[in-house]
């Protein structure tokens, strides 16, 4: 739904490392806990710096998030609702990201948000999608995922739910309209 939510690159950079490099200092530090809403900015902050040795100013979470919305996936949205789809968010997120998205009104166009770090358990874990389907009473079956993290998709591929991979917009959009027989726009 939006571009710029990976804080990674601009963090990597300010500490003056690579990406594949930063990346499994902050998975030491454990940010399922983060996403799962379990550890506080500011204890996730502190793990980083105590296994790394690596001082963080400030909360780089909330510092360097500049999300920027992809209108055609608000269309399409607009577009299934308007169809008499149900469409919800379900997200993996931490506490800070919600309430900038929240704030900005980012998840205004969803029928519910799903959001991992008040649900207390996060993607690809099955019981993200479990919870879910419980909460619309609805089967996996009946459902249709769509992210673009291919651990994810398989996941939630396993728990039964429809899903697709998001490739490019032009490719999920084109799926999300032959899914729910939408008559297709040029993307």
């Amino acid at each position: 739904m939006v571009d710029g939510h990976d804080v990674t690159p601009k963090l990597a950079d300010t500490l003056g490392m690579t990406v594949a490099e930063l990346i499994p200092l902050l998975r030491a530090a454990v940010d399922g806990d983060l996403h799962d809403g379990n550890v506080s900015p500011e204890q996730y902050w502190a793990r980083f710096r105590d296994l790394t040795g690596l001082e963080v100013e400030g909360d780089p979470w909330a510092d360097l998030f500049t999300p920027v919305r992809r209108p055609v996936m608000y269309d399409l949205v607009e577009r299934l609702k308007a169809a008499g789809v149900r469409v919800v968010a379900g997200t993996n997120t931490i506490d800070v990201h919600y309430a900038i998205h929240s704030e900005r009104g980012d998840y205004d166009v969803f029928d519910t948000v799903y959001a991992s770090n008040l649900m207390r358990v996060s993607k690809p874990d099955h019981g993200f999608w479990r919870h879910i389907l419980r909460e619309e009473g609805v089967q996996p079956g009946e459902a249709l995922f769509v992210d673009d993290m291919q651990e994810n998709v398989a996941a939630a591929a396993a728990v039964g739910l429809q899903a697709v991979q998001c490739h490019s917009l032009a490719q999920t959009v084109a799926a999300v309209e032959q899914a729910f027989g939408l008559v297709p726009v040029e993307v």
